[in-house]
């Protein structure tokens, strides 16, 4: 091997192991700190973060616990930012006023702070973070979420809801109360345990509901719908490109205006209509009532099927 090639290969390997110790470094945890704060009766709490994650579950009565972790981009421009973590865990961005705790946003480049925060099971929270997930468990009181780019992971709450995530996944089981949950692209999966209407959208993505207890709402641009439950008020859905299943109890009674630009319409139940014969023929919309008529089940779609079964 003459001394050129050796050379473009001792350089090669440096380039790639500056490259790995780079990366590898990239997120690492410079500093943390703990916070604990007594409070007296129902919580508000309010976490503003610019990038990190924010983890938010129910513990002991009387107290509002935090623990931070602060982590770098150690690029090769940014810096370590130690003196800047050091000044943080001196000096967080935390406030309490009576029962209410905020935690403020930091406005430093190529810092981020995870946030796992317990809190008395009566809580409201109003939580916000640019890019990163929140996970919220365990609570009681109004919830109001939003994620630039992230996923809501959610469970066990009670409350007037509402989630917004620009690009992720919003997933959320034993949620009782009325809901209104939007994804910018994304899938939403929702199972209600309470009553309370429900008001969804995504841009790209499926929506999976089950439990309705109310009314039901749900658009997508492109994705399928899914809804499960009893129809005590008005279900609207509409879908741009998707698949609509729903079901609903054999016994329910309800108005129905069902159709489908380009897909098949079936329903499981019996309609009394005046369009009978428009139904057998083409199959593309039902218009009518089932067991004496009740609330409005309408469903719109522009390529897709329908099914209420």
């Amino acid at each position: 091997m003459n001394n050129t090639c050796l050379f473009r290969r001792r350089a090669v390997c440096t380039l790639i192991f500056v490259l790995a110790t780079s990366l590898a470094g990239f997120a690492s945890v410079i500093g943390t700190f703990d916070r604990s704060f007594q409070v007296s009766g129902p919580v508000d709490l309010e976490v503003l973060t610019r990038s990190g994650d924010i983890t938010v579950r129910n513990g002991a009565a009387g107290t509002v616990t935090i623990h931070a972790k602060i982590q770098s981009g150690n690029s090769w421009f940014g810096g370590d930012h130690k003196a800047e973590a050091q000044e943080l865990q001196s000096n967080p961005p935390l406030r309490q006023n009576g029962n209410s705790i905020r935690i403020d946003y930091v406005n430093i480049n190529n810092i981020s702070i995870d946030y796992e925060i317990t809190v008395p099971e009566e809580t409201a929270i109003r939580a916000h973070t640019g890019s990163g997930n929140q996970t919220i468990e365990g609570v009681r009181g109004n919830i109001e979420l939003e994620s630039g780019s992230g996923d809501l992971k959610l469970a066990r709450l009670t409350g007037d809801m509402r989630f917004q995530t620009g690009s992720g996944n919003v997933r959320g089981r034993e949620l009782a109360g009325p809901a209104k949950i939007k994804a910018g692209s994304g899938d939403i999966e929702i199972e209600e345990t309470g009553a309370g209407d429900m008001e969804i959208r995504t841009g790209s993505g499926n929506i999976n509901v089950s439990g309705i207890n109310g009314g039901f709402h749900a658009e997508a641009g492109s994705g399928d719908i899914h809804g499960k439950g009893v129809p005590k008020s008005t279900w609207s859905v509409r879908t741009g490109s998707g698949n609509v299943t729903l079901s609903v109890p054999p016994d329910a009674a309800f108005d129905v205006d069902v159709s489908s630009s380009s897909g098949t319409v079936t329903l499981g139940h019996p309609v009394t209509t005046t369009v009978q014969g428009r139904i057998q023929e083409m199959k593309k919309s039902v218009v009518g009532k089932v067991l004496g008529g009740g609330p409005m089940i309408s469903v719109h779609t522009g390529s897709g099927d329908v099914a209420v079964d």
